[in-house]
């Protein structure tokens, strides 16, 4: 922790040790492969820097708000005697540092279970996914782009600046609220860094075909294909291959070319672009910044 708050400049962003007797009402409000994600009032509230007005001249005050509403999130192995469970911290740290506007207030560490926590910002309308179930209808053409807008901007800071690959990249790891955060980096790696073979992990609409197959490991280009699976989402309101099971079958059927629909209505211009990120491709790089414009 203390190097990520000696590289911290901003008195809001400056993480913390949380006792877990400041946190009440702690609800669990999800669970996935890597751990359980809870709400909870933290009593001593987030940093914040108000501004008052003095005649011509601004006076900054740091302040704290009164109790805030925040997510609490399981870290993987923590439990064990390792420190491997700081990795996904460190991830969302690293990448916090590089633009990314998820907003991470410290770890706490649960005095019965002795488990360990990362404390982050609450995002009211939850995952993307479980958003677009509730509210589709809602959504306008200019809504959607902008969320997608979001999610390519957090993407490209993830790729290009802190140099990391997501690996788990899917609707259910994008939280929304008035704007959107790609979250659950417990999977996350450096794009240099080295990995043995092994099981592949995700959720399998969203895999990459040359990853189902086992050509190769996630790379950026991987995540890019993920992308490429929001956006048939966005015009659908309905999970990729809605119906299907995820099984060897449908894993064998996306690496011989089948890849989600789009509604009908969709802009061929929309749908050109989309499927230029589903392209199975592994050398692609930078795809998503180079047709950022086009979005």
């Amino acid at each position: 922790m203390k190097v990520f708050q000696l590289r911290t400049w901003r008195y809001e962003d400056v993480i913390e040790w949380i006792p877990f007797d400041r946190l009440s009402e702690i609800k669990k409000i999800g669970k996935g492969g890597f751990g359980s994600v809870y709400s909870a009032t933290w009593l001593d509230g987030i940093r914040k820097v108000e501004t008052i007005k003095d005649g011509d001249n601004d006076i900054y005050k740091r302040v704290r708000e009164q109790s805030s509403t925040n997510a609490l999130k399981t870290l993987a192995s923590s439990m064990e005697n390792n420190n491997d469970y700081l990795k996904e911290f460190k991830s969302l740290m690293t990448c916090k540092l590089n633009h990314t506007k998820l907003a991470i207030y410290g770890i706490t560490q649960n005095t019965e279970t002795m488990e360990y926590l990362m404390v982050f910002q609450y995002a009211n309308n939850g995952s993307l996914s479980k958003y677009l179930r509730s509210n589709f209808c809602n959504l306008t053409w200019q809504t959607k782009l902008e969320i997608l807008k979001n999610i390519s901007d957090e993407l490209c800071y993830i790729h290009s600046y802190a140099k990391y690959i997501h690996a788990d990249f899917h609707s259910g790891n994008i939280l929304q609220d008035q704007q959107s955060y790609i979250a659950d980096l417990g999977l996350s790696r450096k794009s240099d860094e080295k990995v043995f073979e092994g099981d592949i992990y995700g959720v399998m609409p969203y895999v990459a075909p040359e990853v189902l197959s086992g050509e190769q490991q996630f790379t950026q280009a991987a995540d890019i294909y993920g992308f490429g699976v929001i956006m048939s989402e966005m015009t659908t309101g309905q999970r990729p291959f809605d119906g299907r099971n995820f099984d060897l079958k449908l894993s064998v059927d996306i690496c011989k070319g089948l890849r989600p629909e789009f509604a009908p209505e969709t802009p061929n211009c929309y749908v050109e672009l989309a499927k230029k990120y589903l392209r199975a491709n592994k050398t692609k790089k930078n795809i998503l910044e180079k047709k950022y414009s086009q979005l």
